[in-house]
């Protein structure tokens, strides 16, 4: 991007990217867990009929959710990229390890998102025509990847909370806190693989540990980042501003 171009135009695309994270939760909230019934999920010792069940009776409601959840779920990359935008920004000229580990993984978690989605659509589009035993295994082969694939998003967070610690300002643009929280929720995360062992208590996929704790720190971190993201991004607008003007101070010097 030229370094003449104005703030306002320079960092509009960051607000509108930031803005993108809560509209993702609202969203993957309402049809991922509510149309979708993924909050709670579906005990993983119910039996086959039982999912069966389920599907033929909710087979609407889940095919709204899944296909509002595969839409929205991209949301998660564009605000990726805003939170990459501002660590970049934070020790610049330095090693960028901690953005790009942060922008792949945060951009590669919408894998999960959407490809477990399609499993749960699958199973809803011909419940009436699929063995019990065959809707079982799309809505377990759903969760599995879902829960499974933690590691891609626990890169993101470890490396969002490790360039955050590295933040060399006065008053670093994400608080202490934060980049603690961020390191600690991704790997809180490490529980999940037990949950292939487990069909019911809290290591099950709708266990308190494995779902209700697990899920509300990911949401919590969602919203964490965003608030900090949005505070941060004034400050460097002032930042840049400083530098433009230094710049041209410079420059009338110079000639």
């Amino acid at each position: 991007m030229s370094p003449t171009l104005s703030n306002a135009a320079y960092f509009k695309y960051w607000r509108l990217c930031a803005a993108t994270g809560p509209v993702f939760l609202a969203a993957f909230i309402v049809c991922w867990g509510v149309l979708g019934y993924n909050i709670p999920p579906i005990p993983a010792d119910y039996t086959a009929d039982q999912l069966a069940h389920h599907f033929r009776t909710n087979y609407n409601e889940v095919r709204a959710g899944m296909a509002g959840a595969m839409l929205f779920g991209v949301l998660y990359l564009p605000w990726t990229l805003s939170i990459t935008r501002v660590m970049e920004w934070m020790n610049r000229n330095e090693n960028n390890m901690m953005s790009t580990l942060q922008m792949w993984g945060g951009g590669l978690t919408v894998v999960p998102l959407v490809t477990s989605s399609v499993f749960w659509l699958t199973a809803a589009y011909r419940p009436d025509v699929l063995e019990p035993v065959t809707l079982q295994m799309l809505y377990d082969q759903g969760w599995l990847l879902i829960d499974m694939f933690y590691a891609i998003t626990t890169i993101p967070m470890v490396a969002l909370g490790v360039g955050g610690l590295t933040d060399k300002r006065n008053q670093p643009l994400l608080p202490r806190w934060a980049c603690w929280y961020s390191i600690w929720a991704g790997l809180s995360f490490l529980f999940e693989l037990l949950m292939p062992f487990f069909k019911s208590g809290l290591f099950a996929r709708q266990g308190w540990l494995n779902f209700w704790v697990e899920f509300i720190v990911w949401f919590a971190y969602i919203v964490i980042t965003t608030y900090y993201v949005f505070k941060a991004i004034p400050r460097l607008e002032q930042e840049r501003a400083a530098e433009l003007d230094h710049g041209r101070v410079t420059k009338l010097a110079a000639a």
